[in-house]
């Protein structure tokens, strides 16, 4: 069972733009919860300590929101909204939940031996970068990753052959692509510049 991290959050009162640019120079990030048997609460938390939080216990780990002077949630990060023009994460909105049923969430993909891909003069080509999946929150995994390490030119990998944690289940159909591995037109024009300065 994955460790449950704490985030505190303040009460928000004022929803408007200028109020919410006065909480982020202050360090705060505005955000809402949201959920079944509630009515979306306005808040506010400390962007450093949920940028902290993130890292220990993961961006898809289960949460209690404790809200200053109200009540404490069970939550998961729902989403994060950022514009990297205007300084970064603007918006962050938690959704309550219950450990016992299950949820849906897209999970990241992290690749595994991408080097020995490259050291083949092949490469990976990803068609897509997160996986929608379903199961209990406290099963859900931060991401999923694929070692691609043993595979060759031509081979791929498809949504029914990736191995997920005990009762996580994707929603793809089985036979969805995932990624292919192929030859590197880099190192073919490499090997065809070469060929050519011999003849010369």
């Amino acid at each position: 069972m994955k460790e449950e991290g704490i985030i505190r959050a303040e009460g928000r009162l004022h929803a408007g733009s200028g109020a919410n640019n006065r909480l982020r120079k202050a360090g705060y990030l505005p955000g809402n919860v949201y959920g079944k048997g509630i009515e979306s609460i306005p808040i506010s938390v400390k962007k450093d300590e949920l940028g902290k939080s993130i890292s220990r216990f993961g961006r898809n780990a289960v949460f209690k929101l404790d809200v200053a002077g109200e009540n404490s949630y069970t939550v998961v990060i729902r989403d994060i909204q950022n514009l990297a023009a205007k300084g970064g994460d603007l918006h962050v909105d938690f959704q309550k939940i219950k450990l016992s049923e299950e949820m849906k969430t897209d999970v990241l993909i992290k690749i595994a031996g991408r080097e020995s891909i490259n050291a083949n003069k092949l490469i990976v080509q990803q068609q897509m970068d997160s996986l929608p999946l379903k199961g209990l929150p406290r099963s859900m995994p931060d991401a999923v990753e694929i070692d691609v390490s043993a595979l060759k030119a031509g081979d791929s990998l498809t949504a029914g052959s990736i191995e997920l944690p005990k009762g996580i289940i994707c929603e793809l159909e089985p036979e969805s692509v995932i990624l292919v591995v192929k030859e590197s037109h880099l190192y073919e024009a490499a090997a065809e510049t070469a060929e050519a300065a011999d003849k010369e």
